[in-house]
């Protein structure tokens, strides 16, 4: 069974076309499928072979050929989409030393309100 569907909207080169022609003479090989998709590597190429594969699954929405075409279609599109977003530098690593600098101004901090509080309880009247 082969499908026949209509061109999509956007304009495709003639060697798209004669891949989609040479995948409908081959609809039930999986590796026919695969060969045709692999010529899509950026986003609107894929979205002219999902424009394809919908277009199937229009005529015939029990397809299971065009679903599977149409899955790994999405499937591409978002590992492409994914992978062109920028990405953020991690934030600077802090040295060690800033690290134990902190850390020993908390301690003296903690051992000077310590010192405070137990002065304070020590005077004579305090508490009593």
């Amino acid at each position: 069974m082969t499908p026949d569907t209509p061109p999509p909207a956007t304009p495709a080169d003639p060697a798209e076309e004669v891949a989609w022609a040479e995948l409908r003479a081959r609809w039930g090989d999986p590796e026919a499928h695969r060969a045709f998709l692999a010529r899509f590597a950026d986003l609107e190429g894929l979205a002219r072979a999902g424009a394809r594969y919908r277009a199937v699954l229009a005529e015939r929405p029990d397809d299971a050929e065009a679903g599977r075409g149409r899955d790994e279609v999405l499937r591409r599109a978002t590992a492409v989409g994914l992978a062109s977003m920028p990405r953020t530098a991690p934030p600077p690593a802090s040295s060690p030393w800033m690290r134990r600098g902190v850390i020993a101004t908390l301690v003296l901090g903690a051992a000077a309100v310590l010192a405070f509080v137990v002065l304070q309880f020590a005077r004579p009247g305090v508490g009593r």
